[in-house]
């Protein structure tokens, strides 16, 4: 993750981070911007990042975030998220973590972020997040993967193609927006400022709450089932009521 301040999203003031993977050896790269740096969100630029480059890397190092390592134990293990770790099994990558207090083992990334501010982000206008999103993606495909690397020497988007990956999983990860709600006694769940109906039954209940890339709200009891469905509301202090 890279810090780049803070915009308005949805009527709110959010914190905005770019999300950037490098590939070692190509040094072909994906970024995407987002207003949350929680795992679901680390979780969909990694999906994103490995559409975009073709395939799945066999191994992916990270310093160690809380999106992906939760602690060390006393022996000095990783204790990764268990989400995290659930998609890296299903896609088919092993994770490893960077020695405590040596981030310059991840270099090539922090490099990556450093030239995102320098390359791209001085001087940049945009509108709103999509916006933003649609710049850097012009901006990967016009001006960081087809460059001159300094390192290799070789353009990042022909080393790609060489590049050994591993083909993307047959049937793609569930990269919803996850959280817990408990629906009121007036049957509604609060989510992202509005607030979602849910039949009368699931009153008082702790439900699970997601949102999908296409902004639909689906709503789960305890036992996995779906028990509602909205269209994600813009802005905040709206009601979506479903009879």
């Amino acid at each position: 993750w890279g810090y780049f301040g803070t915009m308005t999203h949805e009527g709110r003031q959010r914190k905005l981070y770019a999300f950037v993977l490098t590939l070692c050896w190509s040094r072909a790269m994906y970024v995407e911007f987002t207003v949350n740096g929680n795992t679901d969100w680390f979780i969909r630029g990694h999906q994103h990042a490995f559409e975009y480059l073709g395939g799945v890397p066999r191994e992916v190092l990270y310093d160690n975030l809380k999106s992906a390592v939760i602690a060390r134990d006393a022996q000095g293990r990783v204790i990764w998220n268990e989400r995290y770790l659930d998609f890296a099994t299903y896609s088919g990558f092993t994770p490893r973590a960077c020695r405590p207090f040596r981030a310059q083992t991840k270099g090539k990334v922090e490099r990556g972020i450093r030239y995102l501010r320098q390359n791209f982000w001085c001087g940049l206008h945009f509108t709103d997040l999509a916006d933003l999103n649609r710049q850097v993606q012009q901006w990967l495909n016009e001006v960081a993967n087809p460059r001159l690397h300094g390192t290799t020497g070789e353009i990042p988007f022909e080393r790609l193609s060489r590049e050994p990956l591993q083909a993307l999983p047959v049937h793609r990860f569930d990269t919803s927006i996850r959280t817990q709600r408990y629906a009121s006694r007036d049957c509604l769940v609060s989510y992202e400022g509005s607030f979602y109906s849910v039949p009368a039954i699931w009153a008082q209940h702790m439900l699970l709450v997601k949102e999908t890339e296409d902004h639909q709200i689906l709503i789960f009891n305890a036992f996995g089932d779906r028990v509602a469905e909205h269209r994600k509301l813009p802005g905040r202090h709206q009601r979506s009521i479903v009879a």
